[in-house]
């Protein structure tokens, strides 16, 4: 996020502008076309269809220049996708939401047309024999008195984070990059509490399984850019779930492009350079010519196809596992995230899916989701996880385990790139040594899917502008 606003050089570009198809009247052929000046030119080829990949390829389809994508696997989104179930579950890819004031997301979806379902501003903290309410008291100012009079963690805790979100909410970031480098000194997010002057039961209780599920950092020993950020965009907005599920979002970009310009299970192995310059793509062993090469892909693979090395890698991958429950009984929770305040399960949080969006399930049913996160998750056993999130589950419900069923366990070794305090600076930019080749990825900003389409409208407009210098030198 330290590049979230690009300069772009033509009026077509323009996000107000995102959802014409002017270059429709051009050619549907995205594998090389020609271009209104009547020179033939080889498509920019973009190497994968998550977020990042994707805002790119509308971005530069829609002024005008032939693109095409390949993506290796079997459906556009990245991380975020979606499944039916045989049962009639909605699954995502692990337990996801979609934060409708991500200021770079708001510019590229039409949350409206997602039919999202909202969670509570709230949430309930476990505290070992009881769950306790925590709201917002912005949109809950009749909840103040009760959360003032908790015990779970002191009073000055209470106003130090209204005072906290006052401070946040007026703060004019774009990311969780922006967030952490207005520190000028960036510190880790259990560090920037305790300067605050946060009580060790606040952030034991209620910062690390929130903010910790969040940056899957039960540590807190991240960046204190994510919790600042997320604070704000939550004061701002609401986390949702649309009705077709997370991978809906992704969806939406993709029914902007021409049927071809996008190619899936088709895996890109190298990227082809002759003279210093990126010519195009090896895919299934064939060469594909470019005009420029754009790498979407995930971090890891970014790396390997490019050799910067300051791109993260599968050792700085952070873990999670989401294990689906469905049940006939009704959570009665409401629409609010279980927090574990005792540390003591391997379950950081649940949510009531369902609840929160009714389309997840099939009449009659509940969904679930629980989050296991740290080592735990990278290590443990698939099926021994599920049951003992189940188990973790209702005993903080108070139901029995034969309410509820292990659904789906998803594992994800690589849910988010480490980012540790100072890492926005190390981080590399959209431009690569080598000429011709780009990076369009949450890797070039923050790692959140905000931080992947600010990337990809950077390199667009980059892109864009190179190909424009190009054609006037010819």
């Amino acid at each position: 996020m330290n590049i979230t606003d690009a300069c772009f050089v033509s009026g077509s570009l323009d996000p107000d502008v995102r959802h014409s198809h002017p270059a429709a009247a051009l050619s549907s052929d995205t594998t090389g076309s020609t271009s209104a000046d009547g020179l033939s030119r080889n498509p920019v080829i973009v190497v994968g269809a998550g977020m990042a990949g994707l805002v790119v390829a509308v971005r530069l389809f829609e002024a005008g220049i032939p693109v095409h994508v390949f993506e290796a696997a079997d459906a556009v989104g990245g991380r975020l996708r979606s499944r039916r179930h045989d049962d009639g579950f909605i699954l995502d890819r692990g337990f996801q939401v979609l934060l409708d004031a991500y200021p770079a997301a708001s510019r590229w979806i039409d949350h409206q047309a997602l039919a999202p379902g909202a969670f509570d501003a709230a949430a309930l903290v476990w505290t070992g024999r009881r769950l306790v309410p925590l709201v917002n008291p912005f949109r809950h100012p009749r909840g103040i008195l009760r959360d003032l009079t908790t015990r779970l963690f002191p009073i000055g805790d209470k106003f130090r984070l209204t005072a906290l979100g006052a401070e946040v909410s007026r703060a004019s970031w774009q990311s969780a990059n922006e967030a952490a480098t207005s520190l000028g000194n960036d510190v880790s997010a259990s560090e920037y509490l305790w300067s605050r002057g946060f009580s060790e039961a606040f952030v034991d209780r209620f910062a690390r399984p929130f903010w910790g599920g969040i940056t899957l950092d039960p540590h807190l020993s991240s960046s204190a850019g994510p919790l600042l950020f997320t604070l704000k965009m939550f004061l701002h907005g609401s986390a949702v779930l649309p009705a077709a599920g997370v991978g809906a979002m992704p969806a939406q970009l993709r029914n902007r492009l021409p049927e071809t310009s996008v190619t899936l299970n088709a895996r890109v192995t190298s990227v082809t350079v002759e003279e210093g310059k990126a010519t195009g793509v090896h895919v299934n062993g064939k060469r594909i010519p470019a005009s420029a090469v754009i790498v979407a892909s995930d971090p890891a693979t970014a790396k390997k196809l490019t050799s910067v090395r300051t791109l993260p890698d599968e050792k700085q991958g952070l873990p999670s596992v989401t294990v689906f429950l469905s049940g006939a009984r009704s959570p009665d929770i409401g629409r609010r995230l279980v927090l574990d305040g005792t540390r003591q399960r391997l379950v950081n949080h649940f949510a009531p899916l369902s609840a929160v969006q009714p389309a997840y399930a099939p009449e009659g049913q509940h969904l679930l989701a629980a989050v296991i996160v740290g080592e735990v998750a990278r290590e443990g056993d698939v099926e021994a996880l599920g049951l003992q999130a189940r188990e973790d589950v209702t005993k903080m419900l108070g139901h029995s385990t034969q309410d509820w069923r292990v659904l789906d366990v998803v594992g994800l070794p690589f849910s988010q790139f480490s980012q540790s305090p100072g890492i926005y600076r190390r981080l590399p930019g959209n431009v690569t040594p080598t000429r011709g080749l780009f990076l369009a990825s949450e890797a070039t900003v923050d790692s959140s899917y905000n931080g992947a389409i600010s990337s990809g409208e950077t390199a667009a407009g980059i892109v864009h502008r190179e190909l424009a210098v190009a054609r006037s030198a010819d």
